[in-house]
């Protein structure tokens, strides 16, 4: 998988994000993870719904419009949930769990992927 950054008003949030941008990537996600570090993350391609089943550890889900506008977040949410189908998402964010408010996000606060 690729890496990305992850920015905030210029400011780094996350600079180990892995990019899921195929169907077996999208799939897997952070089920062979045992965790993230504050500075870790996974972010969905093309993705605008996910679920936690088979994970082991709760995370944080931020849904993106294309241009990075947080759409709605989904904070703490535990193994064996599905999340909210958000139409007009196009990237999914997983962030370690409490991390959004950690970095204070907000709806429509716009997020920056950094290739």
């Amino acid at each position: 998988m690729k890496n990305c950054s992850i920015l905030n008003n210029d400011k780094v949030l996350c600079d180990e994000v892995k990019v899921a941008d195929r169907f077996i990537t999208r799939l897997i996600g952070l089920l062979r993870t045992a965790g993230l570090a504050e500075n870790q993350g996974l972010l969905l391609k093309k993705c605008n719904q996910v679920h936690t089943f088979g994970m082991k550890f709760p995370i944080d889900v931020i849904f993106l419009s294309k241009d990075g506008d947080i759409l709605h977040m989904e904070q703490e949410m535990n193994p064996g949930k599905v999340s909210p189908h958000i139409k007009k998402a196009y990237w999914i964010l997983e962030l370690k769990s409490g991390s959004c408010k950690h970095y204070s996000l907000e709806i429509n606060q716009r997020l920056v992927v950094k290739q």
